[in-house]
Order: C-alpha cells, then structure tokens, then sequence
C-alpha cells in the first residue's frame, strides 16, 4: 500500500488537504487557491528572512522562558534549515497578498512547525508538540513580522550584492580614468561642445 498522496489539515475554516510531503499547512494551502494571479513567488531572501525571525523569536522566548527549551530548540532547528534554504520548496506562495503578509508569514509558521514536529518524532499536520501560532509565531504579529523580513533581507541584500558590485565598479571606473588619463576629451554642455578637458 503506497502512503497518501495528501493529508487534511484545518484551521479556523475547517479541514483542507495539503499534499502530503509539503511541509506548508492549511493557511498556506487556502492562499494559494485565493492568490491565483501572478507567477512572482517570494523572493529567497525574504524566505531567508522569515527564518532569521523566526529563530531570533524562539530564542528570545526561550531565554524568557515562555517557551518550552525542547520545543524552542526544535523550532530554532527548523528555523535555521530556513535560513540555509534546505527548505525553499516549501514557500510557494506569490508576492501578491494582503498588505500584511499574513500568508508568507503562516507559511514560515507552518513550514517551521511541522519541521519541527517531525524532527521531535510527531506526526505532520498534527500541531503537536509544536503549534504554528502558539509556538513558531509566539510574541509576534504579520504586521511587524513582514516588514522586519524586508528589512533583514535589504540589509543583506546591500551587504552581499550591492556594495560589492559598487566597489567592483568603482575600481573599473578608477582604472579606465588611468588608462585614459593621456587622452584629451571634448567638454560638452548643453549638447554642444564647450572646451577641451585635460
């Protein structure tokens, strides 16, 4: 007998089957059959992001001891397979949501809780031990969540891609002004010539 290919989750709108190796849940299911426009999945950097958030919360909380060490360290560990995008398969969602990102935000629930399920031995789907919004979403909203992905995701962004493709063209420009420090050019304004330059 060959496992199910779905297994049904719920949420505050009843039960939804969910392809049964997604580690995404009914909230990221309903999304994807709410937002079928666009084909502008999110960006890996948010998913990043969404990770780094996530595991940040989890040992904040821990740290405050409103979580659960086993629990927490489960998330973190999921958390992290975010992070090092083991886990980017299972972020289908579009950019184009609500304003909040409510359904990328549940999607990183989701995903992290179920991980985190399965590593402590549980049953996927099941949100024992680990709940979506009790534990993977503790002491957090879309409303902040979201907008501190973005924010982390710019910052790297910047750090890793824009500033070394800004020094890499700043010493391409600083080499052709040497190599054609020798060559007197044409002063232009106004789209007509002016005076030569040195």
């Amino acid at each position: 007998m060959s496992a199910p290919e779905t297994r049904t989750e719920t949420d505050t709108f009843g039960p939804i089957d969910v392809a049964a190796d997604r580690y995404w849940g009914a909230q990221a299911q309903r999304s994807l059959g709410n937002f079928k426009i666009g084909w502008e999945k999110q960006p890996a950097s948010i998913v990043r992001a969404l990770g780094i958030v996530k595991r940040a919360a989890a040992e904040t909380n821990m740290e405050l001891k409103r979580l659960d060490p086993a629990i927490g360290k489960a998330i973190v560990e999921a958390a992290q397979e975010v992070i090092d995008g083991k886990l980017d398969d299972h972020f289908p969602l579009v950019v184009w949501q609500t304003g909040s990102g409510t359904q990328s935000n549940m999607n990183a629930n989701e995903v992290i809780s179920n991980r985190a399920i399965e590593l402590l031995g549980g049953v996927m789907g099941s949100k024992k031990p680990v709940h979506p919004n009790d534990h993977v979403n503790m002491s957090q909203s879309s409303n902040d969540t979201y907008p501190t992905a973005m924010h982390i995701a710019c910052a790297e962004r910047i750090v890793h891609d824009l500033l070394p493709a800004l020094k890499h063209l700043h010493a391409a420009l600083e080499a052709k002004t040497k190599a054609f420090a020798h060559i007197i050019k044409i002063g232009r304004t106004h789209t007509q010539d002016a005076t030569p330059l040195a």
